[in-house]
């Protein structure tokens, strides 16, 4: 039989109002505000839980709210009263006052023990006591009670055992993953020994959390039987020796009743060191082992990060944050500047319409959502600072110069974009380069004659005049002028940029058509042979641009050219036989 105790203590209420959080382990990146453009760098930064050692505890005050299931775990098998468990093998390690525990004993009168050995499995779970916290003679220690009072599993008085016992569970999905499991023990729905359900059912719930060594304890009602030990209820801790123990405000051994109440008891020791591990696209970062992270993101990088925690059996929790990626604001659909052409004239001083590139940079899109200001200095660029160039239209310049086109977007994102572009003066353009004085075939263009020179185009005067098709046909004692184009400036301002080439005709009788003579081997190697059926009074080999090489004078039908002193390449050849003069294309090789 138990003994009846008597007592009756009143106890002043207060509670410690915060905010309820799980009590989970995390580490989170902050998101960080997109940075505009590939190449510039922002500091990632992280939010994380503090470990606390357990050499020290703080209770404060929760809001109540039914978290977790009271029924539905292992029950206790309900044989008969004041009974422990077997042992509870936890799939994590639990700190509990500096000490490892990995085992532990759930009692039917609403308390946790991890002093396996003098509490024994399936055993006698003490319920008398009226001492408050800490004690040395504390029926039992080492210990979490959560409400530990003299609650009776038997049936009777238990009317439906699948709903009034204690159970327990572990909590292994969702934000309780590991390394966030908890570990859940519900006394429900309980008679009182002696009172029986005349004062009420005791409802309570006591939850271990993996990692952060929390401890929360859920009642839901608790009513005393003040005719049966005292009336004795307690929500607290206390440690093996029974010389430290916590308590909330008037809930230490005593005669007390309650609903909906729920209190957090928190290791309030030392903070536990972490160390810190981050990733770029799921690749470990070398030397990257602080709490933040500088980093220079492309369009396609993503970061994560891993915290660390020492447990006090020398393992490691790992926790792992969450991913930070899209770093960068897509650029808008800019087109790039186009550099800016000058010819070499006199005075040497340019004027450029910077402007006219606005409109190419935002041909795409809507130009009121952005603004255009250049600049001579890409930092004032990048900075936006007051000093831009004012005389856009009309900007004097006398060098080569780079300008930076600053493109601010207004109303979304605030970024500001630097396309540079060049403003290039070309130097002077020669005049292309050939025999001033050429020879044609009736029914040739200026197509034919011999210039070296690039872009060329052909003119009928010295200065202006009017351009002339490729295909004009060349008229004897005819004077043309040809000027080159390189970068878009043509040697074409003045008399001497323009090359001056006069053609004579040559004769095209009968007797020295392409039958009345034979240049043999063409293409040529060491020599050439020239025969005619008239007798050639000169020979006179040019190169492609019409510069004389050599001359000679044979007098007769047929000579030998030794030609082996000359580069391979392409040659003419003008031959004058009876003051009849023939051009022939011949081959080096």
């Amino acid at each position: 039989m138990k003994n009846l105790y008597l007592s009756i203590q009143l106890f002043a209420i207060s509670f410690f109002a915060v905010a309820q959080e799980t009590p989970i382990a995390f580490i989170t990146i902050q998101e960080p505000e997109p940075i505009c453009s590939q190449g510039n760098c922002i500091e990632l930064t992280t939010e994380y839980s503090t470990i606390r050692t357990t050499t020290d505890y703080v209770i404060n005050s929760i809001p109540f709210s039914s978290i977790f299931p009271f029924t539905g775990g292992t029950m206790i098998t309900a044989t008969g009263d004041d009974s422990w468990s077997p042992i509870v093998t936890l799939p994590f390690t639990f700190n509990f006052y500096g000490n490892c525990y990995n085992n532990l004993l759930v009692g039917t009168n609403g308390v946790i023990t991890f002093d396996i050995g003098p509490q024994v499995p399936l055993g006698y779970c003490n319920w008398p006591f009226t001492a408050t916290i800490p004690a040395a003679g504390f029926p039992i220690k080492n210990a979490i009670y959560g409400v530990y009072q003299d609650t009776n599993i038997a049936s009777p008085p238990v009317v439906d055992p699948q709903i009034q016992n204690v159970n327990y569970f572990i909590l292994d999905t969702g934000v309780n993953a590991a390394p966030n499991r908890v570990f859940v023990v519900n006394f429900n729905e309980l008679p009182q020994y002696a009172c029986n359900s005349s004062v009420g059912l005791q409802t309570s719930q006591i939850v271990l959390h993996e990692t952060t060594n929390v401890i929360d304890v859920y009642v839901k009602s608790r009513t005393s039987c003040t005719t049966w030990n005292s009336g004795s209820g307690l929500i607290g801790i206390q440690n093996q020796a029974g010389t430290i123990a916590y308590a909330p405000p008037g809930r230490n051994t005593g005669t007390w009743n309650t609903l909906n109440e729920a209190w957090r008891i928190s290791p309030n020791g030392g903070n536990i060191p972490a160390s810190f591990s981050w990733y770029n696209n799921g690749l470990l970062i070398a030397d990257a082992f602080n709490d933040s992270l500088l980093v220079c993101p492309t369009a396609a990088d993503s970061y994560s990060v891993q915290m660390s925690i020492s447990n006090c059996d020398a393992s490691q929790t790992t926790v792992i944050s969450n991913e930070v990626n899209q770093l960068l604001v897509a650029e808008p659909a800019f087109a790039s500047p186009q550099d800016l052409i000058f010819c070499t004239e006199s005075p040497f001083v340019y004027v450029a319409n910077l402007g006219s590139n606005t409109n190419i940079i935002l041909e795409a899109l809507n130009p009121l959502d952005f603004e255009v200001t250049y600049y001579e200095n890409m930092t004032d660029a990048e900075n936006g600072a007051s000093n831009n160039i004012s005389n856009v239209n009309a900007y004097s310049f006398t060098e080569n110069k780079t300008i930076y086109a600053a493109i601010q977007e207004n109303f979304q994102t605030g970024c500001r974009y630097i396309k540079p572009f060049q403003l290039i003066i070309i130097p002077a353009v020669n005049p292309p380069t050939g025999n001033s004085l050429q020879s044609f075939s009736a029914g040739q263009t200026l197509e034919n004659l011999v210039v070296e020179g690039e872009n060329l185009t052909w003119y009928d005067a010295a200065t202006e005049g009017n351009i002339l098709p490729t295909s004009t046909l060349l008229q004897d004692g005819a004077t043309y002028y040809v000027s080159q184009s390189i970068g878009g400036c043509e040697s074409r301002n003045v008399n001497s940029n323009r090359l001056a080439i006069t053609v004579n005709l040559v004769l095209n009788a009968v007797d020295f058509s392409n039958s009345a003579f034979q240049v043999y081997p063409n293409p040529a190697t060491e020599s050439i042979t020239i025969s005619c059926k008239n007798v050639i009074q000169s020979i006179q080999i040019s190169n492609a641009i019409g510069q004389e090489i050599f001359a000679v004078n044979p007098n007769e039908k047929e000579t030998k050219l030794t030609i082996s002193q000359l580069p391979n390449g392409l040659y003419f050849l003008r031959l004058n036989a009876s003051n009849s003069i023939k051009t022939i294309k011949i081959v080096k090789e």
